[in-house]
C-alpha cells in the first residue's frame, strides 16, 4: 500500500458572495503547475459586473494543475512576450467583452503561447447576460484543452445535501444541485427527513436520490431541471438504497433489502422489470457501473471481512478487488474505467483511497479520519467526497495531478453526500 505524503496547509482563501452556497478553502501543495497569466478581460460599453477572468482562475487552480495569476493591466494583442518569458509564464491568455445590446454581449478571448509566440486559440461568443458564469465554465475547459490536450471538468455540476438544525430542535435536509464551483445554488428537493445518495443519470437530466419521507428507505427519481414531481420507484417488497444509474440511462441498479437480506438488484425504467445481479448470504451493497456498463463494482461483507468486489454482467464472473486491510468500501469507477475510488480503514480512520483495478496497488490518498462518498470529476482528474472538518461535516475535492485539496463548505449546517455530474449533451 502506498501512502500520499501529508498535505501541505498553505493560506489561500477564497471566500464566495452570496450567489454561492459555498466556501472555498484551497490547500496547497508544493508540486510545480502549468504557470499561465489569465488577464482581466476588457469591458467595452457596459459595467459588467461577473469578473470572466477571475472565474477562469479559480476553475484552474481548483484542478490543480495550473498556477494561473492576473495581471495589473490589461493585455491587448500587443503582448510583450519577452517580459512574460522573463518570468517563466508558459501561456497569456486576454480577452474583451463587448456589449451588442442591453442583454447581448460578445466576449472575445485570445490564448497565446509564451515561447513560441503563436496564437493557440481565438473566439468571439455571443452570450446573454444571464450566461457570463456558465461562458467562463466553457472558456476554462477550452484553456484546459488547448494547453493540456484534456478535457476540463468546470462547465459541469454537483449535487449535494445540506443539513442544518432548526429552532424546533429537528433537522431540515436539502438536496442541492450548483455550478462545479459551489455558485448558482439550487434546493431541489427540501424535507425534514434524510436524503441520501444522489447519483446523476449520464445525460445531466436526471437525478436519483434515497429519501425517507415515507418513514422508509426509498428511492426516488426527479428531472432537476423541469418543473415536475419526483418520481417514486416501487417498493420491490424491500427497502431500497444506494442508486446508481447505469451509463446508457435506461436502468437503475439499488441495493434491495429482501427478508433481511441486501442484495444489488437492476431496475429497467422501460420493461418496469427488476433483475437481480448478486445473490449471496451476505450484504452486497454500493454498486457502481464500469464506464461502458459492463461490470459493477460493489461493496461486501462475504468473506466476514468489508471489501470491493467488481461483477462481469456479461459473465456472470465476480472477482475480489480489494486485499489490503480488512475494511474497503464505496467504490466509484474512474472514468476510463482502470481505477477505483474508494474508502479505506485505516486503524480507527476512514480515509480516501484510489485502487489500481490491473495492479491491486491501493493509494491512500487523505490524512483524514472520517471520509466517504466518493466520487470521480468526469475528466477523471479529481474526485469529490465528503469528509469532517471541526466535527462539521464539508466537501473536499482532490486533485490527482499534485494531492491539491479545495474545501467547500456551508457557514452553517454541513455538506455531505457529493455526486459530480457528467458533461452535458
Amino acid at each position: 500500500m502506498k501512502l500520499i505524503r501529508l498535505l501541505i496547509f498553505s493560506s489561500v482563501f477564497i471566500s464566495l458572495s452570496a450567489h454561492a452556497l459555498l466556501e472555498v478553502n484551497v490547500i496547497k501543495t508544493r508540486e510545480a503547475a502549468f504557470p499561465i497569466v489569465i488577464a482581466p478581460f476588457e469591458v467595452v460599453g457596459s459595467s459588467n459586473s461577473v469578473d470572466i477572468a477571475k472565474i477562469i482562475r479559480n476553475n484552474l487552480n481548483r484542478s490543480g494543475q495550473f498556477n494561473a495569476l492576473s495581471t495589473e493591466a490589461l493585455i491587448t494583442n500587443q503582448i510583450d512576450f519577452n517580459f512574460w518569458q522573463e518570468h517563466k509564464k508558459d501561456a497569456v491568455v486576454f480577452g474583451k467583452i463587448e456589449q451588442v445590446s442591453s442583454k447581448v454581449y460578445n466576449v472575445y478571448i485570445y490564448i497565446y503561447d509564451v515561447f513560441s509566440e503563436k496564437s493557440l486559440y481565438q473566439k468571439k461568443i455571443r452570450v446573454h447576460n444571464s450566461g457570463f458564469r456558465r461562458i467562463a465554465h466553457f472558456l476554462s475547459d477550452k484553456i484546459y484543452y488547448v494547453l493540456l490536450g484534456q478535457k476540463g471538468a468546470f462547465d459541469t455540476r454537483l449535487s449535494y445535501v445540506t443539513v442544518t438544525e432548526n429552532s424546533n430542535d429537528g433537522r431540515t435536509y436539502k438536496l442541492q444541485i450548483s455550478d462545479s464551483d459551489g455558485y448558482n445554488p439550487q434546493t431541489v428537493v427540501r424535507s425534514s427527513n434524510p436524503i441520501l445518495s444522489p447519483a446523476w443519470s449520464r445525460d445531466q437530466k436526471k437525478l436519483a436520490y434515497v429519501s425517507f419521507k415515507n418513514n422508509r428507505s426509498e428511492v426516488f427519481v426527479m428531472t432537476p431541471f423541469m418543473k415536475t414531481v419526483p418520481i417514486k420507484l416501487p417498493k420491490f417488497d424491500g427497502i431500497a438504497s444506494s442508486p446508481t444509474w447505469h451509463p446508457n440511462g435506461e436502468s437503475i441498479a439499488l441495493t434491495i433489502s429482501k427478508q433481511g437480506n441486501k442484495d444489488i438488484y437492476l431496475y429497467d425504467f422501460k420493461s418496469k422489470k427488476l433483475e437481480r445481479l448478486t445473490k449471496n448470504i451476505s450484504i452486497d451493497t454500493e454498486a457502481s457501473f464500469s464506464p461502458d456498463g459492463s461490470k459493477i463494482a460493489f461493496t461486501s461483507n462475504r468473506t466476514g471481512q468489508v471489501q470491493v468486489y467488481i461483477k462481469d454482467l456479461k459473465s456472470g464472473k465476480i472477482s475480489r478487488a480489494t486485499f489490503e486491510g480488512r475494511y474497503n468500501a464505496k467504490p466509484v469507477f474512474s472514468p476510463d474505467g482502470k481505477d477505483l475510488a474508494l474508502i479505506h480503514r485505516v486503524g480507527k480512520d476512514y480515509r480516501l483511497a484510489l485502487l489500481d483495478i490491473a495492479s491491486r496497488d491501493l493509494t491512500v490518498l487523505t490524512q483524514n479520519k472520517s471520509d466517504e462518498s466518493p466520487y470521480f470529476s468526469p475528466n477523471g482528474g479529481m474526485i469529490i467526497y465528503s469528509t469532517n472538518r471541526d466535527n462539521k461535516g464539508i466537501l473536499s475535492i482532490i486533485s490527482l495531478y499534485n494531492n491539491q485539496v479545495v474545501e467547500l463548505m456551508q457557514k452553517e449546517g454541513e455538506v455531505r453526500e457529493p455526486s459530480w455530474s457528467n458533461y452535458s449533451n
